[in-house]
């Protein structure tokens, strides 16, 4: 048996125990692989393929796709072991424990890929068999996860019609029993070109499913991205308030990752910032990636290979040490500047916060508080405040009301809430007190973390103006855990490119640069903004003050 590069495994998660973006390790434990590929026995000697893991008490039972060494599942079957902890496993004298159908049955060149819940009586199976034409998912119950009786309506749930997303392989990834409704994720290839997808069903008794029309998650956008070509293997936990996604995406010739998404409904899914979240150095992960909570830890089981024949697949454990209760907090957006300083030309600024419930129930939200200039990985956290539906509230000064901050604090607000239908508003104004009266200031609505800027994205701020009238400032801010570059190149009006100056910005951190066209004035020109970093998202925002009464009108990126 030859050993295993292993990594680090990262994942970002919203905790709700003081509700940190904090950054939490997915540790190997160090007895991993927990499942070499020649402890299966004779029947699958290319090793597992892990598709489930279940909890029912007292026992963890994993099910568990069979291969040979060419990687073929085709003829091998489901295999199940017990273990009384996760990291011991015993395999069932019985394996495999599930297989193919006789011929001409819709299953009769294979099954593979089976997800099991429990439902305190007896196991549920909802399974992929493999046949000359397009998969299907079909069903079958067991009072042990050894003996299993396949239901006499299978398959339970067709690929769909041709040219349709998911014409052609399709699986059962997770099914959650959800009070009386049965939820299913699955994965499918299909249409023209063919893509992995993932996609949603749901059912009153786990035999009749209502697909959702449309896929529920589709490949990276972006050129390049490490999931722009295929997701399959999703893996959903509901902890009460929110879902929980990890999903595995490869690009070609590149090695499969698996990334994390959240979701307040399991339809609308939000890709975490910083996938992928898992990976292993220079192999592949196969399969599902089952996740359990325990209310204090995450378990991870997942199969990796190194693609070098003969096919060799090993199982190997993780866990995660965050978020006794995962946050139903889900919701990010940035303020991307608020102040209570002294500014140029005798100025003094402060910003007001004006949040309202469109929504039709109550809401919560909290505010953090991102200093200029700085790492904030830990920063500063409001206490949870409560609005009801169609009430407003409005913080004056909100980093003196909020957090008790004293002149000069300059930055940024994150805010998180439960609810998407709660709107917020910023106003920084030159406090009339310090100079002019009356000014009105500039108004910034939250930024989602849909409208962050990525890479490939190269966004222009205009009404770039210095004179003795005007002073144009650039702010930036960072919408990940971590270190970003943002590149600003000025222009004249005429196209004539002026230079470019980097702004580096910490983790979550913000910057500004005041009077960007100092040194090309009397100038009416524009900016561009862009970073070279994949990982990288941000947003940035031009500020044309007055120099009168230092009125500032926010200028946003088109």
């Amino acid at each position: 048996m030859k050993p295993k590069r292993v990594t680090v495994l990262i994942s970002i998660v919203l905790c709700s125990a003081g509700l940190a973006l904090a950054q939490t390790e997915w540790v190997d434990h160090p007895q991993s692989p927990v499942i070499e590929f020649g402890d299966i026995g004779s029947w699958a000697p290319g090793g597992a393929l892990v598709s489930s893991v279940v909890f029912d008490g007292t026992t963890y039972h994993m099910w568990f796709s069979g291969t040979d060494e060419g990687w073929s599942i085709n003829d091998t079957g489901v295999g199940h072991a017990t273990s009384p902890d996760g990291v011991d496993w015993i395999m069932d004298p019985a394996n495999p424990v599930l297989t193919k159908g006789i011929g001409g049955e819709w299953d009769d060149n294979g099954v593979i890929c089976a997800t099991v819940i429990h439902d305190g009586t007896e196991f549920h199976m909802w399974y992929t068999g493999l046949s000359e034409g397009p998969q299907n998912i079909g069903y079958a119950t067991s009072p042990d996860g050894t003996v299993w009786t396949k239901s006499n309506g299978n398959p339970v749930m067709e690929a769909g019609p041709p040219g349709s997303w998911d014409d052609s392989e399709m699986g059962a990834s997770t099914v959650i029993l959800d009070g009386e409704t049965y939820k299913m994720w699955y994965w499918a290839f299909g249409g023209t070109p063919s893509h992995g997808r993932i996609g949603y069903a749901d059912s009153n008794d786990g035999i009749y499913w209502i697909k959702r029309l449309e896929p529920v998650l589709e490949p990276g956008e972006n050129f390049g991205a490490w999931d722009a070509a295929n997701l399959w293997g999703t893996s959903v936990v509901f902890d009460g308030s929110a879902y929980h996604m990890w999903f595995a995406g490869d690009l070609p010739y590149v090695a499969t990752k698996v990334g994390y998404a959240f979701s307040n409904d399991g339809i609308e899914w939000i890709r975490h910032r910083d996938n992928p979240v898992v990976q292993v150095n220079d192999e592949n992960i196969w399969g599902g990636t089952p996740v359990l909570f325990d209310g204090s830890t995450w378990h991870m089981w997942y199969s990796h290979e190194d693609g070098v024949a003969p096919a060799d697949f090993t199982v190997s454990y993780a866990t995660s040490e965050c978020c006794p209760i995962v946050a139903g907090l889900t919701h990010m957006r940035f303020i991307p500047a608020a102040a209570v300083a002294s500014g140029a030309q005798g100025s003094f600024f402060q910003t007001d916060v004006d949040v309202s419930n469109a929504g039709s129930d109550p809401a919560e939200y909290l505010f953090k508080w991102l200093p200029r200039g700085q790492d904030n990985n830990d920063p500063l956290t409001s206490e949870i405040f409560s609005l009801g539906a169609n009430m407003s509230v409005r913080y004056t000064n909100v980093l003196s009301e909020v957090f008790g901050l004293e002149p000069n604090s300059l930055g940024a607000l994150l805010v998180l809430s439960t609810s998407p239908d709660l709107l917020f508003m910023s106003r920084t104004y030159n406090a009339p007190s310090a100079k002019a009266g009356g000014t009105y200031g500039q108004a910034i609505p939250a930024v989602s973390y849909e409208d962050l800027i990525r890479i490939g994205e190269r966004k222009r701020i205009v009404f770039g103006s210095e004179n003795v009238d005007f002073r144009f400032n650039v702010g930036c801010q960072n919408g990940s855990g971590d270190a970003a570059m943002i590149f600003i190149e000025l222009f004249a009006a005429d196209g004539t490119s002026l230079a470019t100056e980097i702004m580096p910005l910490e983790a979550w951190g913000n910057d500004q640069l005041n009077r960007i066209f100092e040194d090309h004035q009397p100038v009416n020109g524009c900016v561009d903004v862009w970073t070279p970093a994949s990982n990288s998202l941000f947003y940035c925002y031009g500020s044309l003050l007055d120099n009168v009464t230092s009125d500032p009108t926010t200028i946003p990126p088109q």
